[in-house]
């Protein structure tokens, strides 16, 4: 089934396809409607050298408080992720599902949890690649990327269930 999904002003890219199978649609519309934060975490760079290539920081540490925020790049990013995933909801609630509103929320809560499922897979890949261990060895170069991703799905998954956002989602009173 889909997993990931690009759009662009003029393009849509679905990758990760998997072996071709049917899949319900709820479970299409959750891999769907969470591309829209998920692919955020996956935006990769090359590093200022030339060398290596890796993913985006979304978030950039506040000296003041010593805590991580969203880069204002990223902040820009995610508000309009968050108009275009609203837009298409609203689609998909009006026209697959017959103007349900009990299925808006459901959808919601399937992209939590699609978001938490693939942070905790990019956990269990930076285990895998010698995470948390001695750095005796170079085979552990560049898997902090898995954090960052991991981190950026946690944080999506809160942030989409704040209460301001379900609200502008219309999934709560």
């Amino acid at each position: 089934g889909i997993h990931n999904l690009f759009l662009s002003e003029t393009d849509l890219w679905l990758f990760d396809l998997g072996q071709p199978h049917l899949e319900s649609t709820p479970g299409f519309l959750t891999k769907f409607l969470f591309s829209f934060f998920h692919t955020l975490g996956m935006e990769e760079t090359t590093s200022e050298d030339g060398q290596d290539i890796t993913w985006v920081k979304r978030f950039i540490s506040n000296e003041k408080t010593q805590k991580l925020e969203l880069t204002p790049e990223t902040k820009d990013l995610l508000s309009k992720s968050y108009t275009a995933f609203e837009t298409v909801l609203d689609s998909f609630v009006a026209e697959l599902f017959d103007q349900d509103d009990t299925v808006r929320e459901t959808l919601v809560l399937y992209v939590t949890l699609q978001l938490l499922s693939d942070a905790s897979f990019c956990l269990e890949r930076w285990s895998i690649k010698g995470g948390g261990r001695s750095r005796n060895t170079n085979h552990q170069k560049g898997i902090e990327k898995w954090l960052w991703r991991a981190l950026w799905d946690i944080y999506v998954a809160f942030d989409l269930n704040t209460e301001p956002n379900l609200q502008r989602l219309k999934c709560c009173c």
